[in-house]
């Protein structure tokens, strides 16, 4: 069995959204925030996901800035909206 990457997730979206974010966004070059930030707007603006409620504190502390927190309140204001 292949490791898990963002072709291969170990987790489900649904169930834990946060740990599936990370898995796909850790492989890929730069910054981790900013490759995250990018694939959450991707998510909601392009393939127009309704996002799972979404914890800033299931992400690791490196992510606890003020554009992650912006992104967490965003989502909880606007739950179960496709952007």
């Amino acid at each position: 069995m292949s490791a898990p990457n963002s072709l291969n997730p170990s987790v489900s979206f649904i169930e834990n959204p946060e740990k599936f974010i990370l898995e796909h966004c850790e492989n890929k070059q730069g910054n981790l925030e900013a490759n995250v930030l990018e694939f959450l707007r991707r998510l909601t603006t392009v393939y127009k996901v309704k996002m799972p409620p979404l914890k800033l504190v299931n992400f690791p502390s490196s992510l606890h800035t003020p554009a992650m927190k912006r992104a967490m309140e965003y989502f909880e204001k606007n739950k179960n909206k496709a952007a």
